[in-house]
């Protein structure tokens, strides 16, 4: 025992001396921390207070300005390295923590406010950039996917325990012959993710870049995509039939804000805990400056795009519409109570035989005839939707302000829909004469 006693004061005294090296002797007591010693730190608390190796920049501050004592008071409230940088005004009022000893916390916060600091604060924070050996604040979960313009891993972060998603493009993806175009379109993804204010549109956190990847943080961490989820589900998931009003009035937010998708399909939409989502915009383009029409060449998705994406013709918003369309058709033949590969298996021996929509119109008149016999009644709604959504004549199809309006309105019967979330719905702001009009529209539209 007395021996095991000694081993312990002497591993206690070896741990407080390390720590201590990082506060004296310091070449000038005004020099901020590296992320790299400040995970160093941490490190070290593991072994002495755990609970204090979650919060390294607070107990470095603390013990500057002799002041750790009150550590556990804060911990206690649910004080955390995220949040910082602090003012006065902010932080939380506490009887051990007095007016000069805030003072002396925004005082010294220089010492921690690394650049790692704003990888979490939104549109509030920095775009930043880290060398060759500089620490990322992030510990990679697993990896969520990957595709030909990157990958996408699950992260817990270092600073507020937080768990997100980082989207990483791989430099050599961006830094080819012309390495401008993407590079604008990294900036561009980042500018308009920082300006989506939507339930139902992934939310940035930060963004960086490192030697080796663009990368953006965004949250929350889904479950999986609308893809993955259309594989298990059936008739009888209800949320299924919420989502069609949730998409339209997140794609009716994004046309609101002058903002085009321009990739929306299944493995583009996330369903994190019944919740959908849109993400990934790299494709997308603000519209609010340069008129509502463009031309020239573009990425695409062959099964989900429209024509006149597909002709490189003239496209607007109304190629979002197409392309939810095509998301829709996929969600109809589920709440049908067959799968998308069964769908997959009809475009190929029907029509044109192709498994794109706008190349093979014939086999999606013929099975959407089908299906309506089939299943439930009350789902055949839907096809009034994706009739109009899947015109050639982009003029003709209708807006996502049409659409949310009939999706959230009531059927027929006077019944709630089901095909809208109570998030999303707002019947109840629908005048009369509204809805009068939102019948005259899509009766004037024929199929």
């Amino acid at each position: 025992m007395r021996t095991s006693s000694l081993a312990s004061t002497v591993s206690s005294n070896t741990l407080s001396d390390r720590l201590s090296e990082f506060f004296l002797n310091r070449p000038n007591t005004n020099t901020g921390y590296s992320d790299a010693e400040i995970a160093e730190i941490s490190r070290l608390l593991e072994y002495s207070v755990n609970s204090w190796s979650k919060v390294p920049r607070t107990y470095i501050i603390l013990r500057t300005i002799n002041c750790l004592h009150i550590l556990g008071d804060l911990l206690a409230i649910g004080f955390s390295d995220h949040w910082f940088p602090v003012t006065l005004q902010n932080l939380p009022q506490l009887n051990s923590l007095t007016p000069a000893m805030g003072s002396a916390i925004v005082k010294n916060q220089d010492l921690i406010l690394t650049k790692s600091v704003d990888l979490e604060k939104g549109e509030t924070g920095r775009h930043r950039h880290f060398a060759k050996g500089e620490l990322l604040p992030f510990e990679t979960v697993y990896n969520l996917g990957s595709g030909g313009s990157g990958r996408v891993d699950k992260v817990r972060s270092m600073i507020s325990y937080n768990e997100y998603a980082i989207k990483r493009i791989p430099r050599r993806n961006i830094f080819g012959r012309d390495p401008a175009p993407a590079v604008r379109a990294f900036i561009s993804e980042v500018e308009i993710l920082k300006r989506l204010k939507h339930q139902h549109i992934v939310e940035f956190v930060g963004s960086y870049t490192d030697p080796k990847y663009f990368a953006i943080v965004m949250s929350p961490v889904a479950e999986m995509d609308l893809a993955k989820y259309l594989s298990i589900a059936g008739p009888d998931y209800s949320t299924l039939r919420t989502y069609f009003g949730c998409l339209t009035a997140a794609l009716k937010y994004l046309h609101d804000n002058f903002i085009r998708h321009k990739d929306i399909k299944p493995q583009n939409i996330l369903v994190d805990h019944g919740k959908v989502l849109l993400t990934d915009f790299g494709l997308s383009r603000d519209s609010s400056g340069v008129g509502s029409t463009t031309s020239g060449l573009t990425s695409m998705t062959p099964r989900y795009c429209a024509p006149e994406v597909a002709a490189f013709n003239p496209r607007n918003e109304s190629s979002d519409i197409w392309s939810l369309g095509c998301v829709f058709l996929d969600m109809f033949v589920v709440l049908k109570g067959y799968s998308v590969d069964w769908m997959k298996d009809y475009f190929d021996n029907h029509g044109s035989g192709s498994r794109c929509v706008h190349l093979n119109l014939d086999a999606k008149t013929e099975m959407i005839s089908e299906l309506e016999k089939t299943g439930s009644v009350s789902d055949n709604r839907v096809i009034e939707w994706v009739q109009k959504m899947l015109r050639v004549d982009r003029n003709a199809r209708p807006t996502a302000a049409m659409l949310i309006a009939s999706i959230a309105g009531r059927d027929k019967h006077g019944e709630v829909s089901a095909f809208c979330g109570t998030c999303c719905s707002y019947e109840d702001e629908l005048s009369e004469a509204e809805d009068s009009m939102d019948e005259e529209l899509f009766d004037g539209i024929e199929p």
